[in-house]
């Protein structure tokens, strides 16, 4: 059985709610890899461009940019169906 913690001002302080009876015996050790894995090949992040009279006014959610960018995603594709540019 595995669980996540960090060390707290020299004391390992587990992930979750956590107990154990007393005097339960348990191995510590350190993780070798980063939690975190990043790409070799980044690259950086498009966003949709909205056209606005007053930049800054609309305020775009997370779904909102991904109906914008299946939109463009259709457009291209029917683009390519019909031959066009």
């Amino acid at each position: 059985m595995g669980i996540f913690g960090r060390v707290q001002n020299g004391v390992v302080v587990f992930d979750g709610p956590q107990t154990f009876p007393e005097g339960t015996e348990v191995i510590v050790t350190t993780r070798s890899s980063p939690a975190i894995q990043i790409s070799k090949n980044q690259k950086p992040v498009e966003f949709p461009l909205i056209h606005s009279s007053e930049p800054g006014s609309l305020q775009l959610t997370n779904e909102m940019i991904g109906q914008i960018f299946d939109d463009e995603d259709i457009e291209a594709m029917k683009k390519t169906w019909d031959g066009s540019p």
